[in-house]
């Protein structure tokens, strides 16, 4: 089975999450009385921010799945040609959206910049607030980046380190006073190393490392494209959560979606993605889903401010569809014409060829 292939499904579950963040993003805007007050569902699409949740389960999975091998879970590069990539790949574009978002907010916004949040948003720094806010989800990938490195690159006992990075969370809600408190919004050192989303990164990494130790044999045939099942399993998580009327990064939150989203990911890496328009569509959304995510703010803020004060309003429902789609759109214009040009810039700057593990890599 070749790799592109098996990961075509979990790049179809990587557009449909950032379409859901986007829905999510501008139901929420729209609900502000300064752009409308428009009330979808009674709050429902905003249950949309959930599709961060299975991201972090789908980049422990991509870790485990690119880099290691064998029963023994063996890298098959160097930590070095690891930070290479993953700095190609996040860096510069993240660069990119964070100035092109300050200077917006410096022209059309009629308030002190917060250069502080910028700043610390260009390196991933591990306390205090970022802007844009967005930054916050690649500055815990960073965290994880470091640790899974640490277990799997260094000696075998690190891996214990890991673990305990996983299950921290439980001893930091523990200090919180209530254990259906947020790790969320409390940006210090603390709340960002231990934060409840590590549960979702040990999710993934339990979902991959089965992968590497079992690989599948053959692709499950669905009865449907998998866009459209993916979808419904995915829409489906969120409404468990919303029934349930739970708020993002508690204990019970980040459990529930790492077992849900394990499960959605496992079949995503599994399923047999027919040829065709949906397929391409699918897959399309997947490769460009980093700059929808990075760029949508931008395409929210600017439009719906238009928006309101032109006082054109063709209706709620209209204006989510109809923004949504402009955002989607123009991240994966951006992920045609700058992310994935820069990526290759960027990796054939940095990443040395033929960089694999040191043999006899002490375990």
């Amino acid at each position: 089975m070749a790799k592109r292939k098996e990961l075509e499904g979990l790049q179809m579950l990587r557009g449909i999450c950032a379409t859901a963040v986007v829905v999510d993003h501008t139901a929420g805007m729209l609900g502000d009385p300064k752009y409308g007050g428009f009330n979808l569902l009674g709050g429902a699409l905003e249950y949309g921010f959930l599709g961060v949740d299975i991201f972090f389960v789908i980049s422990a999975f991509i870790m485990c799945a690119v880099v290691l091998r064998g029963s023994d879970f063996t890298p098959k590069i160097s930590a070095a040609s690891f930070f290479e990539k993953r700095f190609s790949r996040i860096v510069p574009l993240m660069w990119i959206a964070i100035l092109s978002y300050a200077a917006m907010q410096a022209v059309f916004v009629r308030a002190p910049a917060e250069w502080g949040g910028y700043l610390r948003a260009m390196v991933l720094w591990p306390d205090s607030f970022l802007r844009p806010t967005i930054i916050w989800t690649l500055r815990q990938e960073l965290v994880f980046y470091i640790l899974f490195c640490l277990a799997f690159f260094t000696i075998r006992p690190a891996r214990w380190i890991l673990l305990l990075w996983v299950l921290s969370p439980f001893a930091y809600v523990a200090t919180l006073g209530s254990w259906t408190a947020t790790t969320g919004y409390i940006d210090t050192t603390a709340s960002i190393l231990f934060s409840s989303t590590n549960l979702e990164f040990g999710a993934g990494l339990i979902v991959g490392l089965l992968f590497v130790r079992y690989p599948p044999k053959r692709d499950l045939v669905m009865p449907v494209n998998p866009l459209f099942i993916l979808t419904a399993l995915s829409i489906a998580a969120f409404a468990v959560c919303g029934m349930l009327g739970l708020q993002g990064q508690t204990l019970i939150t980040t459990g529930l979606m790492g077992v849900m989203g394990g499960l959605i990911v496992a079949l995503s890496v599994r399923v047999a993605c027919p040829p065709g328009l949906v397929t391409r569509i699918g897959i399309l959304l997947g490769n460009a889903s980093y700059s929808i995510y990075l760029f949508h703010s931008h395409v929210l803020a600017s439009v719906l401010a238009v928006r309101a004060k032109l006082g054109f309003d063709p209706g709620g429902w209209v204006i989510l569809a109809g923004v949504s789609l402009l955002a989607i759109g123009v991240g994966v214009v951006i992920s045609l014409v700058i992310e994935q040009p820069l990526v290759r810039l960027a990796k054939s700057l940095l990443v040395r060829p033929n960089r694999t593990a040191p043999a006899g890599l002490p375990r």
